[in-house]
C-alpha cells in the first residue's frame, strides 16, 4: 500500500518554518464532487481497442448506416435491439451489394458490427445471438451464395529459406531503393521477424530506448562479446496494460545473419553513440566488460532515445535522405517483403506472417519448450486457443508413417511440406507484359468510360475553355471521378487478367518440365541466377553478399571478430549510397562532360574550370552537376518535354517559388544564388544552355 502524502515542511535560515502544502489542499472536497460529476455524465466503452480495430469498426459501422438509411431505420435502435432477422437481413445486404468470396469474411464483419454494439450500447451481444448469427453464417448464408469456407494454407518461411531469402537481398535483388539504407534496414526487420516472431508493428516501432547494447564476460572462457536486448514495447493490446518483452541476442557466426551487426551499423550511421570516442566498429567490437561486475553497457544519446531506429526516405533540397523523425510505414515494407517473394518465385504470398509461424511451430516442436513460452515469444496471453487455430500448420509435421510402422521418426520430409518454397518458380509471371497490358485498356467497358471522360472533358473545354477553369464546378468533380473509376477499373482488370494468366502457367508448367525431363533437355533441376541479377553496382553492397554466400566455418576467433568489424563498415557506408537507376535513354556516343574522376586520371591534372558549364542536347544541369554515376550525369533526355517534366518533379519541386535556389554549377557560377524559380530558369537557360 501507497504511503499517505503528508504536507512538507520548509525551514527556513530564521530557524522558522512553514508548511508548504496542507493537509485539506492533498485531495479537496471540489476535486472530488467535480471528478463524481464527470464519472456520472461520461460514457466510457466497456473494452479499451487498438486504433486500427477502431478502424474497422468505424467502417462496419458506415456500411450499418447505409443499410438502415436504405430501409429508413434508426441504426443504434436497431443494434440495441439486436434482434437476429435484422442482422440476418444485413448480411444478406452486405453480399448482395459487396463482392465477398469468403466466409470467414462475413465472420469478420459480424464481429466487427457486435463490437460496434459494445461501442454504442456499453454491453455485449447476447451469447445466444452471438452464436445464432455465427451458426446461420456457417449454414445457411454459405449454401446460399456458395461461399468458400475453406481456411486458406498459411506457408511457413524456415530458417533454410530464410538462408535463401537473405542472400537474395544481399547478392542478387534488382529492385531499386530510394537509398541504401532502406535495404540494410529491411534485412534488420526480417532478421528481427525471424528471431522474435513479432507483428510487423511492434517491430517497425522499436526505439534506441529499446536497445540494451551491452558487452559481457563469460566466466568459463574470460572472453568478451557484444552482446544486444531488445525490448518490444508495441504489444497488440497497446491500450490496455503494457506487457513489453525482452529478447537477448547474441554475435552470430556470418555477420550478415546477425542482428548485432545490423544494428550497430544503423546506430552508427546515426551518430547515436553516446561516448565520444566512439567512433567505429573496431572499438566497440573489441570494447571489454568491467571486472567487477563483468557487465559494461554501451549507452546511446540521451536525445535520441526516443527516436525510430527504422526509419523511412524523405526528399529534401539535398536530395533523397533518411529522415530523423518519419518511421518506415507498415505497407511500404510488406511491399517489400511480398516483392522479395515474388523475385524468388514463390507462388503463395509472402509476408512477415510467414516468419512468425515458423518461429511459432518451431518453438511448438522444440522438446526443451512448452506451451508457456510459446504463448509468450507470439504474445498469445492465457490461451493456446489462438495458436491452435491460427499458426499452427494444418500440414502435419510428424511422420505418421514412420509411427505406424514402429520406425525411427524422420520428420524432417513431413516439415518441408508446409514451406512456402516448395512450389517455388521463378519463371512465373509476375506482372504483364506491354502488349497485356495495350489488351486491358483497349477493353471495351475500359474504351467506352474513356469516351465517357473524352466527352465530358469537351464540354468542360467548351464551357470554361481549359480545364482548370473549372475547379470547384460539379462538372469538373464529376470529371476527376471518371478518371478515378478508369483508373480503378484498369486495375482490376489487370489483376483479373494476370491472375488467370498465373492461374494457366500453374496448370501448363508442371506438365512442360516433366516432358523436358523426359526427353532429356532438363538435366539439371538448379535454377541459375540471371546475369542482370548478379550485377552489384556498390562496392559495399558487393562485399556484403561475398560475405553471406560464403562458409562462416572457415572464420574462427579473431578472423571472425574481424569479419564481423568489416562487414558493419561496410553497413555503415552503404547507408550513405543510392543505388542508380537504370536508364531508359541511351546516352550519345560522344560525352561533352568530363569532370569525372575516371576521366581525370586518364588524363592527368588538369586546372579548374572557371567558365559556366554548358549543357549540350537535352541535358539537366542538376545531374551534371551531381555525384550520380557517370552514365547518369551525362544522359540526355529525348526531348524538351521530358527534360522540363524531369527538372519541374525531380529538381525543383523542393523548392517554392519565391525561395533563393542557388545554381548547381558550383566552379562556374560559384555563390550565385537565383531568386525564385522564374530567376533560375532565366539564368540556366542564358547562362548554362539549361532551356526550361
Amino acid at each position: 500500500m501507497g504511503r499517505r502524502k503528508i504536507p512538507h515542511v520548509v525551514k527556513l535560515d530564521s530557524g522558522e518554518s512553514y508548511l508548504g502544502r496542507s493537509s485539506a489542499n492533498l485531495c479537496p472536497r471540489d476535486f472530488l464532487e467535480g471528478k463524481y460529476q464527470e464519472a456520472l455524465g461520461a460514457v466510457r466503452p466497456v473494452t479499451l481497442y487498438a486504433d486500427s480495430t477502431l478502424h474497422h469498426v468505424d467502417r462496419i459501422r458506415a456500411l450499418f448506416e447505409e443499410y438502415c438509411s436504405l430501409l429508413h431505420l434508426d441504426p443504434p435502435q436497431i443494434l440495441q435491439e439486436c434482434i437476429p432477422a435484422r442482422m440476418e437481413n444485413f448480411l444478406h445486404w452486405m453480399l448482395k451489394t459487396y463482392t465477398i468470396k469468403k466466409t470467414s469474411t462475413v465472420t469478420t464483419y459480424w464481429r466487427q458490427l457486435s463490437q460496434l454494439h459494445i461501442l454504442w450500447t456499453q454491453r455485449r451481444v447476447d451469447p445466444q445471438v452471438l452464436r445464432q448469427i455465427f451458426v446461420f453464417i456457417e449454414g445457411p448464408l454459405t449454401k446460399e451464395y456458395g461461399l468458400d469456407n475453406m481456411d486458406t494454407e498459411k506457408p511457413l518461411l524456415e530458417a533454410e529459406e530464410f538462408v535463401e531469402l537473405i542472400r537474395y537481398h544481399w547478392a542478387s535483388d534488382i529492385n531499386v531503393f530510394h537509398n541504401e539504407r532502406q535495404r540494410l534496414q529491411l534485412a534488420a526487420i526480417l532478421l528481427l521477424a525471424a528471431f522474435t516472431g513479432s507483428r510487423p508493428h511492434a517491430l517497425l516501432c522499436v526505439t534506441y530506448r529499446d536497445l540494451d547494447l551491452y558487452v559481457e564476460k563469460e566466466q568459463d572462457t574470460d572472453t568478451h562479446h557484444v552482446k544486444l536486448g531488445v525490448k518490444l514495447t508495441k504489444t497488440k493490446s497497446g491500450k490496455k496494460r503494457k506487457r513489453p518483452k525482452t529478447y537477448t541476442f547474441n554475435l552470430d557466426d556470418n555477420p550478415v545473419f546477425c542482428i548485432i551487426t545490423h544494428l550497430v551499423g544503423l546506430a552508427f550511421d546515426d551518430e547515436a553513440f553516446a561516448a565520444p570516442g566512439l567512433v567505429s566498429p573496431d572499438i566497440l567490437f573489441r570494447l571489454k566488460a568491467k571486472g567487477e561486475s563483468g557487465c559494461q553497457q554501451i549507452p546511446f544519446k540521451q536525445d535520441i532515445l526516443d527516436t525510430l531506429v527504422f526509419r523511412r526516405a524523405v526528399k529534401t533540397k539535398q536530395g533523397v535522405q533518411t529522415s530523423p523523425t518519419a518511421g518506415l510505414i507498415d505497407s511500404i515494407y510488406q511491399s517489400w517483403v511480398k516483392r522479395l517473394g515474388e523475385a524468388l518465385g514463390y507462388v503463395q504470398t509472402l509476408t512477415t506472417y510467414c516468419l512468425r509461424r515458423a518461429l511459432g511451430n518451431a518453438v511448438n516442436d522444440d522438446p526443451n519448450s512448452n506451451a508457456a513460452v510459446r504463448n509468450l515469444v507470439l504474445d498469445h496471453v492465457g490461451s493456446s486457443a489462438i495458436f491452435e487455430r491460427n499458426y499452427l500448420s494444418r500440414i502435419i509435421r510428424y511422420s505418421t508413417q514412420d509411427a505406424f510402422w514402429h520406425r525411427e521418426p524422420s520428420h524432417e520430409s513431413a516439415k518441408a511440406a508446409s514451406r512456402i518454397g516448395r512450389l517455388r518458380d521463378r519463371n512465373r509471371p509476375k506482372k504483364l507484359t506491354e502488349e497485356q497490358g495495350v489488351q486491358v485498356r483497349e477493353a471495351p467497358a475500359i474504351l467506352e468510360l474513356l469516351a465517357s471522360r473524352d466527352r465530358l472533358r469537351m464540354d468542360i473545354l467548351g464551357q470554361f475553355g481549359a480545364l482548370k477553369m473549372a475547379e470547384g464546378e460539379p462538372v469538373y468533380d464529376d470529371y476527376q471521378a471518371l478518371g478515378r473509376t478508369i483508373n480503378s477499373t484498369v486495375r482490376a482488370q489487370e489483376r483479373a487478367l494476370l491472375r488467370h494468366i498465373q492461374e494457366e502457367y500453374d496448370i501448363t508448367a508442371p506438365v512442360v518440365n516433366i516432358q523436358r525431363q523426359i526427353q532429356g533437355d532438363f538435366p539439371d533441376c538448379k535454377e541459375p541466377i540471371l546475369a542482370e541479377e548478379a550485377m552489384i553496382k556498390i562496392p559495399e553492397r558487393r562485399r556484403i553478399a561475398e560475405a553471406a554466400v560464403s562458409d562462416p566455418a572457415r572464420f574462427t576467433g579473431e578472423k571472425s571478430l574481424l569479419r564481423h568489424i568489416k562487414c558493419c563498415r561496410n553497413m555503415i557506408a552503404l547507408c550513405k549510397k543510392r543505388e542508380s537507376r537504370t536508364a531508359k535513354i541511351t546516352p550519345p556516343p560522344a560525352l561533352p562532360f568530363t569532370d569525372s574522376p575516371e576521366a581525370t586520371s586518364r588524363k592527368g591534372p588538369e586546372t579548374p574550370r572557371s567558365n559556366p558549364l554548358k549543357c549540350r542536347g537535352f541535358q539537366c544541369l542538376f545531374c551534371m552537376m551531381s555525384n550520380l554515376p557517370t552514365k547518369d550525369r551525362q544522359q540526355r533526355f529525348k526531348s524538351k518535354f521530358s527534360l522540363q517534366r524531369h527538372a519541374d518533379r525531380c529538381r525543383l519541386n523542393q523548392f517554392m517559388d519565391g525561395d533563393r535556389i542557388p545554381c548547381p554549377d558550383d566552379l562556374g557560377c560559384a555563390g550565385v544564388v537565383l531568386k525564385g524559380k522564374l530567376h533560375f530558369k532565366n539564368h540556366a537557360a542564358r547562362v548554362h544552355d539549361f532551356v526550361l
